[in-house]
């Protein structure tokens, strides 16, 4: 599950992460500088999808979790 401290992690990331672009783009010529940020850019974007598989997983194995737990109180029930 994605806690408050995560939220604030995500943001806190997305601005240090905008403040390195605008000095990469300060300090480097606009070709290198944009291949530079799009790399930034991918990083953040797999740090997000592999955030959402965690999380994913999670919810998947509570899913699990809760099937077994019906199951067993049904086999229990009638038999």
């Amino acid at each position: 599950m994605i806690t408050i401290q995560d939220l604030y992690n995500i943001v806190g990331n997305k601005i240090a992460n905008e403040a390195q672009k605008a000095l990469i783009r300060n300090n480097f010529p606009s070709q290198i500088a944009e291949q530079m940020c799009n790399a930034i850019d991918g990083q953040e974007r797999a740090e997000h999808f592999q955030r959402l598989l965690r999380e994913y997983n999670e919810w998947m194995q509570n899913q699990q979790r809760q099937q077994e737990a019906v199951q067993r109180f049904l086999r229990e029930y009638y038999h």
